[in-house]
């Protein structure tokens, strides 16, 4: 009789499929999103980066380094 009275505060509900989260869904696909762009800006500095250093290494110079 005492548990009767008590509350869970998880509560199963059947998903409603005519009303979608739209916040939850923008928030998904914006991070989705900004992650790719950073990871493709990420992936251009590191490709200018490489052939930076790739010129740097062929020049005849005995100078350097």
């Amino acid at each position: 009789p005492f548990l009767a009275f008590t509350r869970s505060a998880f509560v199963a509900r059947k998903p409603n499929y005519a009303q979608p989260n739209w916040l939850g869904v923008g928030l998904a696909f914006g991070t989705s999103a900004a992650l790719w762009a950073f990871l493709i800006k990420q992936h251009n500095e590191d490709v200018m980066e490489y052939e930076r250093r790739q010129r740097e290494g062929h020049h005849k110079c005995t100078g350097c380094s």
